[in-house]
């Protein structure tokens, strides 16, 4: 890409105090965006990278980057709102959003309880609803967007013992897909990434793993995808990127041939391995896809009420 790739274009990008979100933030000013800084932290933490939203755009404005900064929580839904809303008022529009911002949530299924749960969903669902809405508003109005929602392995695959985190993740490939339908028609891109590199909340985590070539978990390969998936060339809307760990790839739900013929319980154990079967399995659009309707309006689904039974 070339240096002013983004030139004239505002992004927001939230948690960019340090780790991925920086890098993110980074790459986007290098190639000509303004960049919208937002971190929680008010104050440098205790690690070189905790850095301040403040101190990340000072940083930027120093090196010749066009950067402002917002700090706050994006797990406040006046804040989130409001964050959106003045990066429009003082930038003049929104072209991007890269909504970072996280927070770990460990605890069993059997023992997580509802706080924490949502304390969790707080910050890594409802910050990205609340933020991906506002702009959406603004982004229709101009017929242009990109927006990119951080999700997780541990969401899209599961992980044991991180039961709010995993919700919370698993839910965000929810919130990009439905974004991305039901803007299909307009010139609005809503991805979601996977991301395997070291940041601030998985630091420990990368560093115990020897065997992992500290490279292949730079922030810089995750920032790397953002910056296509922020530009005007990005070709797909509604997609799932894994990247780090020294591989970029494309994370999918599929739905298998599965067994036909009669349907009673007592035959459900002896097609199991047909059910099973991921041979000739298929990536659908969108749910509609699964009653043969490919071609079927964005708007033509069914939801409890509907009196058309072909649409259940």
């Amino acid at each position: 890409m070339s240096s002013d790739e983004f030139k004239g274009r505002v992004a927001l990008v939230t948690g960019a105090g340090g780790g991925i979100g920086f890098a993110e933030a980074e790459a986007l000013a290098e190639l000509g965006a303004h960049v919208v800084i937002n971190d929680v932290r008010s104050r440098h933490g205790e690690t070189e990278e905790e850095a301040t939203s403040e101190e990340v755009a000072a940083n930027f404005r120093a090196r010749g980057l066009s950067a402002s900064a917002d700090t706050g929580d994006v797990g406040n839904e006046e804040y989130a709102v409001g964050l959106v809303e003045r990066t429009v008022e003082r930038q003049g529009r929104i072209d991007i959003l890269v909504n970072n911002a996280g927070v770990l949530g460990d605890g069993t299924a059997h023992e997580t309880d509802t706080d924490w749960l949502m304390k969790t969903m707080s910050v890594n669902l409802f910050g990205p609803f609340w933020t991906q809405r506002t702009a959406l508003r603004h982004m229709r109005e101009q017929n242009y967007g990109r927006i990119i929602n951080t999700s997780s392995g541990a969401g899209a695959f599961g992980q044991a013992s991180t039961l709010s985190y995993n919700v919370a993740k698993m839910a965000v490939l929810a919130l990009s897909k439905t974004a991305a339908l039901d803007n299909e028609n307009l010139n609005i891109k809503v991805n979601s990434i996977c991301p395997l590199a070291k940041s601030v909340m998985s630091r420990e985590f990368w560093d115990s793993r020897t065997h992992i070539d500290p490279d292949s978990v730079n922030p810089r390969m995750v920032a790397a995808v953002v910056t296509y998936l922020a530009s005007e060339q990005c070709a797909i809307s509604g997609e799932v990127l894994s990247a780090g760990a020294g591989r970029w790839a494309r994370m999918i739900v599929g739905k298998t041939v599965g067994a036909v013929g009669d349907f009673d319980s007592d035959r459900v154990s002896t097609v199991l391995d047909e059910i099973m079967d991921v041979t000739g399995f298929k990536v659908l659009h969108a749910s509609r896809e699964q009653y043969g309707d490919d071609q079927a309006s964005p708007t033509d689904v069914w939801i409890p009420g509907n009196d058309n039974p072909a649409l259940r």
